[in-house]
């Protein structure tokens, strides 16, 4: 390895002394560049570049440390690490010397050649490290400033994806909504009342949902807002919603005369609902059965509400069940024909997690799996029997 270092000494002998020192160094090469007034060193500088320099503190018309002061003001790209010589241990000097950009400082009539090697090999390594971190941070700086930029570009196509989104959803909702006051009263029966009112239902969802993505994408969390609620109205409403569009059968499992009230977020366990009983229903085939679980377990300090849901569809591969609630991944038995993001477990498990609950899963491949929710009730109620009957709501 060869480094360059301009030697500014208006002395032969010191020059004559320090070329003889660095000339003979084991380890490293040496190219000496010798001048005698700081001028000079500043023209060359100016031109060329050099690894180091080996700068007397007493030179004609401008000491080293103004000397060091001009350079800095010639902007160079890559500025030399700087030992600097004086004839006496003058501490202000050194300090001085410091201060204006020198990585070290050698009292002439003190050093030997080996000192002064290894001065100028450390002030070296000294300038090049710090050249790294500098160029490391300036790198971190522009990867960061892309990032806000690309940031920025996405949430200003999302936010115009989503205002396009609600459009379609709008004129869905007001079409269904015409529909039901046209239709003569003889002509509209429950079943088409029902589809019409399931119609203007998912398009209201579908906003909801659309907007939680858009808050989802800007790093944005919406407080649970939670109220008094029954859990076993909104899966008995689920479960119709999915039997009258799915061609599966539901089994709807409750302790008879058990209350499942609780104070949770409706819109959060509705999303957590509508992930869970919908991927039932995708993954596995038509005609089969999906089996709603519902069960209070009551503790010593409070009570928790337990919903599971049962499919027997292609099931979980065991490599992929820890990977499960990951985002973004999906069952390598999966086909591509299914569509699917990999973010709804995410999403269900973060909704079940902010509440104070557990999302677990239990699967076997080519026979089903099982979700469980586990969420704690948040208020005092009263048991009832807890006599176990099936509810089947298949029609």
């Amino acid at each position: 390895m060869s480094l360059r270092v301009l030697l500014v000494d208006d002395g032969m002998a010191d020059r004559l002394a320090v070329s003889r020192a660095l000339a003979r160094d084991p380890d490293m090469k040496w190219e000496v560049v010798p001048v005698s007034s700081a001028e000079d060193a500043l023209a060359y500088l100016s031109g060329n570049g050099v690894d180091a320099m080996l700068l007397d503190y007493h030179l004609p018309g401008m000491n080293g440390v103004s000397m060091l002061r001009k350079l800095t003001e010639l902007g160079l790209p890559r500025v030399p690490a700087v030992v600097v010589l004086t004839g006496s241990g003058n501490e202000r000097v050194a300090v001085e010397a410091m201060k204006a950009g020198a990585q070290d400082y050698l009292v002439k009539e003190a050093f030997s050649p080996e000192r002064l090697r290894r001065s100028l090999r450390a002030a070296v390594d000294t300038v090049l490290m710090t050249r790294e971190l500098e160029e490391r941070r300036l790198r971190a700086e522009r990867a960061e400033a892309a990032a806000r930029e690309a940031l920025a570009v996405r949430d200003e196509l999302f936010s115009l994806a989503t205002h396009d989104l609600k459009g379609p959803l709008q004129i869905m909702t007001l079409n269904a909504q015409v529909l039901r006051r046209q239709i003569p009263p003889a002509a509209m029966t429950p079943a088409l009342e029902t589809r019409l009112g399931h119609i203007v239902r998912a398009a209201h969802r579908m906003g909801e949902l659309i907007d939680h993505f858009l808050e989802v994408t800007r790093g944005q969390e919406r407080p649970l807002k939670r109220e008094p609620m029954d859990l076993l109205a909104m899966v008995r409403g689920k479960v119709r919603e999915l039997e009258a569009n799915a061609s599966r059968h539901f089994v709807l499992e409750v302790p008879e005369g058990r209350d499942f009230t609780g104070e949770w977020d409706a819109h959060a366990l509705e999303r957590v609902l509508e992930n869970l009983m919908g991927n039932a229903v995708k993954y596995s085939a038509a005609g089969s059965t999906v089996t709603v679980h519902l069960v209070v377990e009551e503790s010593e300090t409070q009570q928790f509400v337990l919903f599971s849901v049962t499919d027997q569809g292609i099931g979980i591969p065991a490599g992929d069940l820890p990977f499960v609630f990951e985002r973004f991944h999906r069952g390598r038995n999966v086909s591509r024909d299914v569509s699917g993001s990999g973010v709804g477990l995410a999403s269900a498990r973060r909704m079940v997690e902010l509440h104070g609950g557990t999302l677990a899963v239990r699967s076997v491949e080519g026979q089903g799996s099982t979700f469980t929710v586990r969420l704690p009730r948040g208020i005092t109620v009263t048991a009832g029997p807890a006599r176990s009957t099936s509810e089947h709501t298949a029609q």
